[in-house]
């Protein structure tokens, strides 16, 4: 045991919104306890690894309304995010505008703008008829 279930005991707490002192109550009441035997220090010490809830662990469990093995397995670490395109795209990227932080919403001025980048991407296509625009570095166009 010991600090994985202190986590687990956290994290299970914190996404109900519930405060150590409410999990201490409904522990007891999950117990059959009258009273508060444990508190929300009690709590306190679990979470932080400082003791062990070994008589405890059940109850807890059942406060959070989660089997007990939840408490045990060590919680894997969160995934991070797929990379997006702005995470390879350079400073002052004609693109970079598109790397807006997430829920801001697009204004008509950003599409106009976009329109217009598009539609000259359009146009240099045309006339580059899926050609380059310059001819790849070679060895002897670098001087000393």
């Amino acid at each position: 045991m010991g600090s994985s279930v202190g986590a687990n005991i956290r994290r299970l707490r914190e996404e109900r919104g519930w405060s150590q002192a409410r999990l201490a109550r409904e522990t007891c009441r999950a117990a059959g306890i009258q009273g508060e035997p444990i508190g929300r220090q009690e709590i306190s010490r679990y979470e932080n690894g400082k003791r062990t809830p070994r008589e405890w662990l059940p109850f807890i469990a059942d406060a959070l309304s989660v089997p007990v093995e939840a408490l045990r397995t060590s919680s894997a670490p969160p995934e991070p995010p797929p990379p997006t395109l702005a995470d390879y795209l350079p400073e002052g990227a004609p693109l970079a505008p598109l790397s807006a932080t997430r829920g801001r919403r697009v204004g008509v001025a950003a599409v106009a703008d976009l329109q217009q980048r598009v539609h000259g991407l359009r146009l240099a296509d045309d006339v580059i008829a899926g050609g380059t625009c310059c001819a790849p570095p070679s060895a002897n166009s670098a001087r000393p």
